[in-house]
């Protein structure tokens, strides 16, 4: 079976286009370091890094976590923000997911880890970017608290 002219249905409709991302899209990373000046509240949310507009594949398994201990019974979720992703007033935005890369990592323990779970990619397209962001429960981000992430995404 040759694997490369294959066409799946969805290849068949008349709308369907192909992404760069789909075929040689190129392989970008985006850093971001919180360290909190002081207590944030419980539940509180707070923005690590910003991808670029435009259509970004997020590839969980290329991506890390590096946070210091938070505190008994803490957990971080790690997902994005509400973005737009049609031009103002067309369309209601797209609606946050505050979990979707990471849902409740212990970080009652300084962390190192990959910011692996179920999803094999995370596609989104956006016409003014969108930000990670990190959401800490179970307790207070503690003052000078770190959180750094590594994205891995494809872009172009």
């Amino acid at each position: 079976m040759d694997y490369g002219t294959d066409i799946i249905a969805a290849e068949l409709a008349e709308d369907y286009r192909r992404y760069p991302i789909d075929d040689h899209g190129k392989l970008r990373f985006c850093y971001g370091k919180v360290t909190a000046a002081e207590a944030l509240s419980a539940n509180g949310t707070m923005a690590l890094v910003t991808l670029p507009p435009g259509r970004v594949r997020i590839i969980p398994q290329l991506s890390r976590i590096t946070t210091s201990a938070f505190g008994a019974s803490r957990t971080l979720d790690v997902g994005y923000g509400a973005f737009q992703d049609r031009p103002s007033g067309t369309a209601d935005p797209v609606a946050a997911d505050p979990d979707a890369l990471i849902d409740g990592l212990d970080v009652s323990a300084a962390v190192t880890a990959g910011v692996v779970g179920t999803l094999l990619k995370l596609d989104l397209y956006s016409l003014t970017g969108v930000v990670v962001q990190g959401t800490v429960l179970g307790g207070t981000f503690p003052a000078a608290g770190t959180v750094e992430l590594l994205i891995a995404y494809l872009y172009e």
